[in-house]
């Protein structure tokens, strides 16, 4: 297993490697690469930082060399543009850890501001012993809110209550792609890394559009027995996530917006009833195939004009051509109203009739379609708890 770390100007990684260093360790080797890259993007402040920081690892791991676990720290210089960011130094440091690692290795991302529970590697090892058909690992995380003031308390809450529904809202709707896609708590074996290509290189969402892979090739599941703890701080490195949300939450609105449960309820038979879209195009002769698909599976109105902008009709006929059994179909149909298409929807619904709405008052309604009827306020952080323990049973 080797657990790779993108560090850039980081001022706390020393925590992240004690937390590593006190994890149970499983009956295999355990490696740690730590790449330390630069960018043409820089400022001097945070080239301040990586140089301490650096200075610091390396004591560091001078001092705890005879120890299980081993920690090699690279560092490489100016990261060409536009390639300086995230999903590039990932990319490097994953694709080292792909050349040490003998065929049933394990490549196991983390990022270097977060801690992580004592039994994270015990958790991770185990679970793809057990699951051997399973290719790649959604980890389970949450921040921790103790160790916050009250600002930065209340703005993560909302932000990592803003990740949990969207994902349990599609969960709702029926959809199947509904998964946490975190690039610092997730984890794959070198073997399927390799066949999909490696990591990308983009600059932000590189975690997402990587676990889509494995999501759609239905090769995707969720360790939730381990914790890892990102950091809540604030960051203007990556045009979105959980620092750039922060900064927003800190400095510009108290409260977040999401997008608006109205908009997965309307979807939702949709979603349910894939089967009856089978049965429509089975038909013959339909004049007006939008008509009667409205009918047969009481959609909306207001959803129609989206499916007609993406010619849905057309497309999932010829998702019926390459298809012979309803669970084909059912697949098939799937990977063509993906994760991505979700977000397409979501945003022409929020541009055309439905605008994002506060995370409370959508986690709310979402709630009560849940039966979680425990809420008593209109309190984020105790719908946040009620979320976290429902992911909690999922595996």
């Amino acid at each position: 297993m080797i657990i790779c770390i993108p560090v850039f100007a980081e001022p706390a990684i020393i925590s992240t490697l004690e937390s590593l260093l006190a994890c149970d360790l499983p009956m295999v080797y355990v490696e740690v690469i730590l790449l330390f890259n630069t960018s043409v993007r820089m400022t001097d402040e945070q080239s301040v930082v990586h140089t301490r920081t650096w200075k610091e690892c390396l004591q560091w791991i001078g001092q705890h060399s005879e120890t299980a676990i081993r920690f090699h720290p690279i560092q490489l210089d100016a990261f060409p543009d536009p390639k300086g960011g995230v999903g590039w130094a990932r990319k490097v440091v994953m694709d080292e850890a792909a050349r040490r690692l003998g065929e049933q290795g394990i490549i196991i991302c983390l990022d270097a501001d977060c801690l992580v529970a004592k039994n994270y590697l015990t958790a991770l090892h185990d679970y793809f012993e057990k699951h051997p058909l399973c290719n790649a690992v959604s980890i389970y995380y949450e921040h921790d809110l103790d160790s916050l003031d009250q600002a930065v308390r209340r703005a993560i809450v909302q932000y990592e209550l803003h990740l949990r529904y969207l994902v349990h809202v599609m969960r709702w709707t029926g959809h199947p792609f509904a998964f946490q896609t975190v690039g610092s708590a997730m984890a794959v074996r070198r073997s399927a890394y390799l066949a999909q290509g490696g990591m990308n290189t983009r600059q932000a969402g590189e975690d997402f559009y990587f676990l889509q892979k494995f999501i759609e090739l239905n090769s995707l599941s969720e360790v939730n027995e381990t914790v890892v703890y990102p950091s809540a701080r604030v960051s203007n490195r990556v045009p979105f996530g959980t620092g750039k949300a922060m900064q927003k939450l800190l400095s510009e609105s108290p409260e977040w917006c999401t997008t608006s449960f109205e908009i997965f309820r309307l979807i939702k038979p949709l979603l349910q009833n894939v089967e009856l879209i089978r049965t429509l195009l089975l038909e013959e002769n339909i004049s007006e195939p939008y008509l009667r698909l409205q009918e047969l599976i009481n959609i909306e109105e207001n959803v129609m004009p989206f499916l007609k902008s993406i010619e849905f009709i057309s497309h999932c006929r010829k998702v019926l051509e390459h298809t012979n059994t309803p669970a084909s179909f059912r697949q098939r149909f799937f990977r063509y109203f993906n994760a991505f298409m979700m977000i397409r929807y979501m945003h022409f619904m929020r541009d055309q009739q439905f605008p994002d709405v506060s995370i409370v008052i959508a986690s709310q309604q979402l709630a009560r379609e849940l039966n979680l009827n425990t809420i008593k306020e209109e309190h984020p952080e105790e719908l946040l708890h009620l979320f976290r323990q429902l992911d909690r049973l999922y595996s």
